[in-house]
């Protein structure tokens, strides 16, 4: 009697313990699943907003290029990271792939408005926040050396579109204008910053133009002819030799 009661009990618990592992089993199944899936989903995700951005970026359309970047970025989590193990890929974006391609857009759309000579003042605050975001030392000081002088540059623009709305405009305004923007650009020669570069050309002869200063229509000239010399010529070299024989 006492080993039927025995053999009943251990029965009892032998089916526990088969129905706990296969709860566990099929617990274990269903989390690695839904890991696994959610994963391959931000994956997708990821990748679609990566291609999205270059898409619109080609549109001219920045600032929506901007944000897919940024939503793509917020993509990266613990169910990634499983996914990513599992299908064992050396292929994906890393974090610091799209933190890089940010800067690039702000730092392009910055001296596109440059260029312009309109505010660039949004774009440098978003490179700005990139700072931090940025792993590589040289890349964060190349970044800091560029907003520097973006920030110097949009100074300039700001002067000169102030000073063009003047009547009567003072000499040593536009002379003072001029010799900081010629300082730094200087800077830029030696930091080899094409685009700082052209924006210079672009602000000469804005400013030859509008205050009536041959001087500074020949610099703008000099200048101009050493960069497409050196590098050949592109859209807005081909715009400011236009600009310069109009």
């Amino acid at each position: 009697m006492k080993n039927t009661n025995l053999n009943k009990r251990f029965g009892k618990v032998a089916v526990v313990l088969v129905v706990s592992i296969v709860i566990l089993a099929i617990g274990g199944f269903l989390s690695y699943n839904y890991a696994y899936n959610s994963g391959k989903e931000l994956q997708d995700k990821q990748t679609q907003l990566w291609n999205d951005a270059f898409v619109y970026f080609s549109q001219k359309q920045p600032e929506r290029a901007y944000l897919s970047l940024i939503d793509a970025r917020l993509t990266f989590c613990d169910m990634l990271d499983f996914y990513r193990k599992q299908v064992a890929s050396d292929t994906y974006l890393t974090k610091e792939d799209i933190n890089a391609a940010i800067v690039l857009i702000c730092q392009s759309e910055t001296y596109d408005n440059l260029f312009k000579l309109e505010s660039a003042s949004d774009w440098i605050q978003k490179a700005k926040d990139e700072i931090g975001k940025i792993e590589d030392v040289d890349t964060r000081n190349e970044l800091n050396s560029f907003i520097s002088r973006a920030e110097e540059a949009d100074k300039f623009c700001a002067k000169y579109r102030e000073y063009v709305k003047t009547e009567n405009l003072p000499d040593e305004k536009y002379q003072e204008l001029v010799k900081e923007s010629l300082k730094v650009g200087s800077k830029a020669v030696e930091a080899s910053d094409y685009d700082y570069t052209i924006f210079e050309v672009r602000f000469l002869i804005a400013c030859g133009k509008s205050f009536d200063e041959p001087i500074l229509i020949s610099e703008a000239r000099k200048q101009l002819y050493d960069i497409t010399t050196a590098s050949g010529e592109d859209e807005k070299t081909k715009l400011l030799w236009s600009l310069l024989s109009n």
